[in-house]
């Protein structure tokens, strides 16, 4: 019970840091069809093309989820992070983006949260006030890509990779090299101020999917982990379950933000102080 009491404030910390950072039809049974080594490259190009094709876009429309469900002897407990987001004009004099966050701690603690920018202004609406600081299109759109890209996943990290065929895209499934995965999470990790990138950490097995449209965009993408988690000596099992999901790529996303009434102007280390605690 005590370890678990222990683990808890430092996983939800791992959860609300990744929070705070500002990730058709078919007709029949689709085929799937294991590809030879020969044949990776082509089909991990088809993943690269379409994640850079989608990266371009200057409007979308996406969703991030993370669950998290944490295992120690005969306790558990379970936390989940889902993000909307919407971004128009990427970039350009007029940009505006929304992204709402809700996470939720066994279903006892939520917390949500609304950052939007427009006009120049960077706005975040935290449950105990609401402030604002002057950022560029051009330094909101690196916030943005950077967040990004944080749930992406690199193609050449599998180990085992195949496909699906569905009448309007394709569905590639795949394992991750350990290492490889405990990298990118590890990175992930880092990046949001997460207490658990210094834990020891050991993927025990992971697998993924990544649905490409006939369009030649990416859809969305699944990662299914499994860790190892040590930390002072004791070691507890993590489940993670992470996807990124684009809505309607490639058209138009009408963006409806909230007042920009009521917000206190900082500079922006105060913003970055009050978004990590």
């Amino acid at each position: 019970m005590n370890h678990m009491k222990k683990m808890m404030p430092a996983v939800w910390g791992a959860v609300m840091a990744i929070a705070m950072t500002a990730c058709g039809s078919s007709a029949g049974e689709p085929a799937q069809s294991s590809v030879t080594q020969a044949d990776r490259e082509e089909l991990t190009a088809v993943w690269k093309a379409a994640s850079e094709k989608t990266g371009a876009l200057t409007s979308v429309a996406l969703s991030t989820s993370m669950d998290l469900y944490v295992r120690s002897g005969k306790e558990n407990f379970e936390s989940s992070v889902n993000t909307e987001i919407l971004l128009d004009e990427a970039g350009q004099e007029d940009m505006t983006c929304l992204w709402n966050t809700d996470a939720s701690l066994n279903e006892e603690l939520s917390v949500e949260t609304v950052t939007f920018y427009t006009g120049g202004y960077y706005y975040l609406d935290l449950p105990d006030r609401r402030i604002k600081c002057v950022l560029s299109p051009e330094q909101m759109e690196e916030q943005f890509e950077n967040m990004i890209s944080v749930w992406k996943l690199n193609p050449d990290c599998v180990s085992e990779i195949s496909i699906k065929e569905e009448s309007d895209s394709r569905i590639i499934t795949f394992v991750g090299e350990p290492e490889q995965i405990e990298e990118y999470l590890r990175r992930s990790m880092e990046y949001s101020k997460s207490p658990m990138a210094d834990w020891d950490m050991k993927v025990v097995k992971n697998q993924g999917e990544v649905m490409v449209n006939s369009q030649g965009y990416m859809k969305s993408q699944i990662l299914n982990v499994e860790l190892a988690l040590g930390m002072n000596g004791s070691q507890t099992s993590l489940f993670m379950n992470m996807k990124l999901v684009y809505r309607w790529p490639g058209e138009p996303v009408p963006v409806e933000l909230p007042s920009t009434d009521g917000y206190t102007e900082v500079d922006t280390e105060s913003l970055l102080n009050a978004v990590s605690g």
